[in-house]
């Protein structure tokens, strides 16, 4: 499967930069995400809670970025596997910061996603349809960290 998507955040491209290189910060959008564990600085590990169709389970997955090229692309490898079903999921995504200004920044995704086992038998349509609702509100959560990162640091000391 595939996904792509361009998001529009209010913040400059070294501030999406940064957040997107911490895993913690960047656990705070991704919807039913915990025990995020920090490897090194280009890897993490974490548990996501998660629903795919009639299934619900604990996805446990490896994040790390295997290609970087600071502020503006990196390239990231996902691997994990379901505690329910034991269905497996690879990802690659590319993620591009582009400014629109100083103070805003277009991130664009493209990912592939391959999901093999009992999950892939309820279909590419309940797995595709789950996953964009997942990227919609990962989406609105990075926008509003972001927006909420960049005025506190816009304001000035009292």
């Amino acid at each position: 499967m595939l996904f792509e998507d361009r998001v529009i955040v209010r913040a400059p491209v070294p501030t999406v930069w940064e957040f997107l290189l911490d895993p913690r910060a960047l656990a705070t959008c991704i919807p039913g995400a915990e025990d995020v564990t920090q490897l090194d600085d280009r890897t993490f590990t974490a548990m996501i809670q998660a629903s795919v169709g009639p299934m619900s389970g604990k996805f446990a997955f490896r994040a790390q970025i295997v290609d970087c090229q600071p502020p503006s692309q990196m390239t990231a490898r996902v691997e994990g596997v379901d505690s329910v079903t034991r269905s497996t999921l690879h990802s690659d995504t590319v993620v591009e910061l582009t400014p629109l200004g100083p103070t805003e920044t277009a991130l664009a995704y493209h990912a592939t996603v391959q999901v093999k086992g009992r999950l892939a038998i309820l279909g590419e349509m309940v797995l595709r349809t789950t996953a964009a609702l997942l990227l919609a509100e990962c989406a609105r959560r990075l926008q509003a960290q972001l927006a909420a990162r960049a005025s506190s640091t816009e304001r000035p000391a009292p």
